[in-house]
């Protein structure tokens, strides 16, 4: 991969992993615009830099994630099921771009419902935790956003946006390690150590920072549904142009 591919798909990365449009998505559509080999592997290897923002943006709020720990855990359950029973069949839905106008449709329904929440103050229970982890297991689908579904999920039970939006990105934590713990077992990761990878590692870490910051803006605004705009506008594109 040339380092301008690479430089293209951090920018991408940071955007879109924070913003409620579906990173996997985009990388996959990218991937294949640039002429690049899709691979699922090198979209966890920038999930790894996304992961290091939330560590950042979320630092002066480890109590929280340490009060939250068990309602992560039970809502990290599904995606991780998932996640090892299903990555073979998982890896080749990353490498082609035929479905991404569904999942893309399935992520603007999920964000456009964000409209007709009412706002509640209710607490998190284990119970809203693995249905929010439910969410989240949908997400590993490239297209349908992960944490377009998880903030939706916990303002539909209730919990206040700022809760949604911090308990999204604890979920993002276990759920990125568990996906890198897979590729260091699969020995995938050595093609990865080079400038390119390293220079878009960084530029992933940076936009995405800055991506956080308008999502909070968004969520708080109430104007989370705007992202299904776009992306009802993307799918009906792409679904167009690969039937010709």
């Amino acid at each position: 991969m040339t380092l301008l591919n690479s430089i293209i798909l951090a920018i991408v990365q940071g955007i879109t992993e924070f913003l409620p449009v579906s990173s996997s998505g985009h990388l996959t559509l990218f991937q294949y615009i640039l002429n690049t080999t899709p691979s699922l592997s090198f979209d966890i290897f920038l999930n790894t830099s996304s992961l290091l923002t939330v560590f950042v943006y979320f630092a002066a709020s480890w109590r929280l994630f340490i009060k939250d720990f068990k309602y992560i855990i039970i809502g990290s359950i599904p995606a991780a099921i998932v996640g090892l029973l299903f990555k073979p069949q998982l890896e080749s839905l990353f490498s082609s771009p035929k479905y991404l106008p569904l999942f893309f449709g399935i992520s603007a329904l999920i964000l456009f419902a964000s409209r007709y929440l009412v706002r509640q103050d209710k607490k998190l229970t284990y119970q809203k935790a693995l249905i929010i982890g439910l969410f989240q297991s949908l997400a590993i689908l490239p297209g349908v956003t992960r944490s377009g579904s998880t903030i939706v999920a916990g303002l539909l039970l209730g919990l206040p946006a700022t809760m949604a939006f911090q308990f999204s990105f604890f979920l993002f934590i276990p759920a990125s390690f568990g996906a890198l713990l897979l590729e260091l077992r699969d020995n995938q990761f050595s093609q990865f150590f080079n400038l390119n990878y390293f220079i878009a590692f960084l530029i992933t870490f940076f936009v995405g920072l800055l991506s956080l910051k308008i999502l909070k803006k968004s969520i708080q605004s109430q104007h989370l549904w705007y992202f299904s705009i776009y992306l009802v506008i993307l799918a009906v594109i792409l679904f167009l142009s690969l039937q010709t």
